[in-house]
C-alpha cells in the first residue's frame, strides 16, 4: 500500500465529506480513493470514517488521526511549493480572499495591477464574509476587517477602523443636522446586516461605551448599497472612512460631528483592515512578492 497516498486521500475525503467530491478534486476514480482508505483503515485496525448513503463523517479516532497527520501533509505541500518556486519570476496559483466591501472597492484594482506586474501568476479571488483558515493553507492571503487576529498569521494593517457619520446634503437640508446623540432619535438610519444579525451602532460618551437604537430606513448586507442609499438621501449612514473618501471629496456626502459622542460599529480600537498570511509560506516568491506589492498599493 502507498501509505502516503492513502493518507492524502483520507484527508481529502474528511475535508469534503464525500468520496465523490474528493475524487473530483484529486482527479482520480472514487473507487481508487475508497480502496486506498479501506487499506489504510485495515493497516491501522480501526475505522476512520463513518459511511452512510448521504454523508461521510469522521469517527472519533478518525478525527484524532486527521489532527495528527495534517501538519505533516501541509509540510510536504509547502516543501513541494518551495522547490517549484525556484524561478525568480512570481508564478503559479495565488489564492486570495477578502471581505466584499473592501475587496470590490480597493483590493480588486490593486489585484489588476498585480496581474499586469506578474503576468505568470494565476490569481484566484474569493470575495466573501466567510473566514478561510490561513493556518490550514485554505488561502495564501486574506484581507479582513477584524480586531481578532489569528494567532498563527502575520498581520499587516492596511487601514484603520474609524467610521464617519454621514448624510447627503439634500437629506440634511430636509431633516436638519443632528448636533448630539439625542437628536438621532428623530433621524432615519442605514444599517449593515452581518452574517448573523444587524450591526448595531456604538456610542462612546463621557460615561463610556453603550449601544444605541436607531430608526432604520434601509438594511442591507452589501455596504456599497448603503452608501448609494445615503447619497440618494434615504438616511444617515455610519461608514468606514476608507469606503467613502471619494464621496466626501465630491460633496455627495457630508460628515456629521456630534458634540457629545463618537460613533462606531465596534468598541475595539484596534479594529481595521488587515492583510494576513502564513509566515512559513511567505518564503514562497509568489506570496512574498504579492504581499509586498499589495501592502504598498493599499496601505
Amino acid at each position: 500500500m502507498d501509505r502516503l497516498r492513502a493518507i492524502e486521500y483520507f484527508a481529502k475525503v474528511a475535508q469534503l465529506e464525500s468520496f465523490t467530491a474528493a475524487a473530483r478534486a484529486l482527479g482520480v476514480p472514487a473507487s481508487s480513493i475508497s480502496r486506498r482508505v479501506r487499506d489504510l483503515e485495515a493497516s491501522l485496525g480501526t475505522a476512520l470514517l463513518n459511511r452512510t448513503t448521504r454523508k461521510v463523517s469522521l469517527t472519533e479516532l478518525g478525527s484524532v488521526y486527521l489532527h495528527q497527520v495534517s501538519p505533516a501533509l501541509q509540510a510536504l505541500d509547502h516543501a513541494d511549493d518551495l522547490i517549484a518556486d525556484r524561478s525568480s519570476d512570481p508564478s503559479g496559483l495565488l489564492r486570495i480572499t477578502a471581505n466584499p466591501g473592501y475587496g470590490r472597492l480597493l483590493l480588486m484594482p490593486a489585484i489588476h495591477k498585480l496581474r499586469r506586474t506578474y503576468p505568470n501568476l494565476v490569481i484566484d479571488v474569493d470575495l466573501t464574509d466567510a473566514v478561510h483558515n490561513i493556518a490550514q493553507n485554505e488561502v495564501d492571503i486574506a484581507v479582513r476587517a477584524t480586531a481578532d487576529l489569528p494567532e498563527r498569521a502575520i498581520a499587516r494593517k492596511l487601514a484603520d477602523g474609524r467610521t464617519k457619520l454621514v448624510a447627503s446634503p439634500a437629506y440634511l437640508d430636509k431633516h436638519g443636522t443632528p448636533k448630539n446623540l439625542a437628536d438621532l432619535a428623530s433621524h432615519r438610519t442605514l444599517l449593515y446586516r452581518g452574517p448573523e444579525k444587524h450591526i448595531a451602532w456604538q456610542a462612546k460618551t463621557e460615561e463610556g461605551w453603550h449601544e444605541i437604537r436607531t430608526h432604520p430606513a434601509f438594511v442591507c448586507n452589501v455596504g456599497r448599497e448603503l452608501v448609494e442609499e445615503a447619497i440618494a438621501g434615504t438616511g444617515e449612514g455610519l461608514f468606514f472612512g476608507w469606503g467613502i473618501a471619494q464621496e466626501l471629496e465630491r460633496g455627495d456626502l457630508v460628515e456629521i460631528s456630534l458634540r457629545d459622542a463618537e460613533l462606531a460599529i465596534t468598541r475595539r480600537e484596534d479594529a481595521g483592515i488587515y492583510l494576513l498570511y502564513n509566515r512559513p509560506r511567505y518564503r514562497l516568491n509568489k506570496i512574498k512578492s504579492s504581499v509586498e506589492f499589495l501592502v504598498k498599493e493599499l496601505k
